[in-house]
């Protein structure tokens, strides 16, 4: 019998270790190439780190708005100190040791048509936007300077909702009810925060507060930063979208199923009233003056002064699916393209032709709109010219920058 039990736990630690060091340790390791002056076009043919081999058998040539292309993705349970490119060994400035579910980028980078191997370096990156891609549990990391990858941050759940806010990023979870403090300069874990609820799809911050939407899209919890407390505001059904308004220090909601508008305080939560827009409203923003809708019914965007109380229409050729305001203009996101409105007028300002957005992220003067075909687009404030065009492994939900 005591043979018997001996083996029995045996095996079972044989078990663990094996579990923990081929199952939990697997981690991701995403591959760019990257052009730095040569204009040339560059033919991959294979790649191999330790034991694997990736056939890649691809040519890449950059384009004046994409330079940096992800060229694969790999699972990774052992350090890496070289890769072989072409059959050519190329030694890593820095050895990569993967901790449980991280993740990380390696840049090839092109320069006259010789390689050179890079590391990720998230401390050298002063300005950063970063994304949630669930589907890897991954944080990616755009550099808002170059408009390029800078790398990722792998996480423990499954990252949804994401926000900056004094210097630090604050990540929330599919189904786990609570937010991770991660340090902005290198994405390492600082502390966790408690929420109510069942986790997190939404993050937005606005004056040392967070937003928080729980997964069930029923629960909005306000997080005062600097106190620690937390106030929530509960609904009867979910609801399709929210926003902060800074200028009027409200929240204003659309009830998923009515498309009712609802304000509420940003400051204690306390509900101030509705706002009666006919329609079938799915998203909504606004401004010191006005609140702007989506109506998906009639393929429409409204404008509803807040002093007048009256409406202005604008039909669109598409539904509507996401509205933000933003430097004076409505950015209005449909299936197939994305349209910046003059909000004076409505009149149609500039019309990008970007598919299946997913997110958009305001930064001051850039705004990164985030696709579905794998593609994240840079677009300059103020111009309103698409300057990167940049590679993304997997769907984003949600990203976030310092304003």
């Amino acid at each position: 019998m005591k043979a018997r039990r001996f083996i029995a736990i045996l095996m079972a630690a044989v078990s663990t270790f094996f579990f923990n060091t081929y199952i939990s340790f697997a981690s991701s390791l995403f591959i760019y190439i990257q052009f730095l002056k040569s204009n040339n076009a560059i033919l991959l043919k294979t790649i191999n780190i330790n034991n694997q081999t990736i056939t890649i058998d691809r040519t890449y040539k950059p384009t004046e708005k994409q330079k940096q292309f992800l060229v694969t993705s790999i699972n990774v349970s052992e350090k890496i100190n070289s890769i072989k490119i072409n059959g050519e060994r190329y030694t890593l400035p820095k050895t990569i040791n993967f901790r449980k579910n991280s993740s990380q980028a390696l840049f090839i980078k092109v320069n006259n048509k010789k390689f050179y191997i890079e590391n990720q370096n998230l401390l050298n990156i002063n300005k950063k936007v970063v994304f949630t891609i669930p589907a890897l549990k991954t944080i990616g990391v755009i550099d808002k300077d170059t408009g390029l990858i800078a790398g990722f941050i792998g996480t423990q759940n499954t990252p949804t909702g994401i926000s900056i806010s004094n210097n630090k990023i604050f990540v929330g979870y599919k189904n786990t009810p609570v937010i991770s403090v991660l340090s902005l300069e290198n994405g390492f874990h600082i502390s966790d925060i408690p929420i109510p609820g069942d986790g997190t799809c939404r993050i937005e911050n606005s004056k040392d507060k967070l937003f928080i939407l729980s997964s069930d899209k029923k629960r909005l919890s306000i997080f005062d930063i600097n106190s620690g407390t937390t106030t929530s505001i509960i609904f009867p059904r979910k609801i399709s979208d929210f926003f902060v308004n800074n200028a009027t220090d409200t929240i204003l909601t659309v009830d998923g199923d009515t498309g009712n508008i609802s304000m509420f305080s940003a400051v204690n939560g306390n509900r101030i009233g509705t706002v009666i827009i006919p329609g079938s409203i799915v998203s909504v923003c606004g401004d010191e003056k006005n609140i702007y809708a989506a109506d998906d019914f009639s393929k429409t965007i409204i404008k509803y002064s807040l002093i007048s109380r009256t409406s202005d229409i604008e039909e669109l050729m598409d539904t509507p699916l996401k509205i933000r305001n933003f430097n004076n203009l409505i950015f209005t996101v449909t299936y197939s393209n994305l349209i910046a409105f003059d909000t004076f007028s409505l009149n149609p300002y500039a019309t990008f032709n970007i598919k299946d957005i997913s997110d958009l992220v305001f930064t001051g003067d850039k705004i990164v709109a985030f696709s579905q075909s794998g593609k994240y687009f840079v677009i300059d404030g103020s111009s309103l010219y698409i300057e990167t065009v940049g590679d993304i492994p997997e769907s984003v939900l949600e990203g976030a920058s310092l304003r």
